[in-house]
């Protein structure tokens, strides 16, 4: 399938994992039904369910759904950044009841949601939310990144355009992002990595690293 295919694919899996999630079932019937998922979106359908739990109940019951989900760890935090953004929770202190090697990811979420819900603010005129302080910058940047490549569905000059316009301190995680999320989209030809990898300049190896996490955390999803 073209990029655009499977953002849509993915758009619509992760949805039915937070109604999953929202429509009151217990834990284990959850996870039951998030793993019937075909297994190339499973990990989404665990994010948007990830969102839906943190939605609908408390952090302990979050923190019990994200025990039993963690073959999907990161897109179970990249959820709970949704959430968080979501239901403007206050940022600092929830992410100090989340493991430190995970922060990154739920802030990665806020991030994403921010740049496909706040666009005007986060992708057109750059804006930082004030609870962004210095240490949350590059976890933000990752998750625009991301939010960037979905808006763009692949289209390098327009990936190109907007990513130019940030300051350059940012580009580097606004890259990375990028990496991680043609990889988690998929349907790039040799011939378009190619063209990224020469359109990022001075960010190539941050946009490598991207591509390099994000098939590490499918790896560990079994994907």
């Amino acid at each position: 399938m073209s990029i655009e295919e499977n953002i849509e694919t993915i758009v619509a899996t992760f949805q039915k994992g937070r109604e999953l999630a929202e429509s009151g079932i217990s834990i284990d019937e959850l996870i039951t039904e998030l793993n019937k998922f075909d297994i190339r979106y499973r990990s989404v359908a665990f994010e948007g369910a990830s969102m839906g739990v943190a939605l609908t109940s408390n952090f302990e019951t979050w923190k019990a759904y994200a025990k039993a989900s963690e073959k999907h760890a990161t897109q179970v935090h990249i959820g709970l950044g949704w959430a968080i953004a979501e239901k403007q929770l206050d940022l600092t202190s929830t992410l100090s009841l989340v493991e430190a090697e995970m922060q990154v990811k739920v802030l990665d979420g806020f991030g994403y949601w921010n740049g496909l819900f706040q666009r005007r603010a986060t992708i057109r005129t750059q804006q930082i939310p004030e609870n962004i302080i210095p240490e949350f910058q590059a976890g933000f940047d990752q998750g625009v990144g991301r939010a960037i490549w979905y808006i763009t569905k692949g289209e390098v000059d327009k990936v190109l355009n907007i990513i130019n316009h940030f300051a350059e301190e940012r580009r580097a995680n606004l890259w990375k992002g990028i990496g991680v999320a043609l990889t988690y989209v998929g349907g790039c030809s040799d011939e378009l990595i190619v063209e990224l990898k020469t359109a990022s300049g001075e960010f190539k190896m941050n946009l490598e690293k991207g591509i390099e996490a994000a098939e590490g955390s499918m790896r560990k999803a079994g994907l």
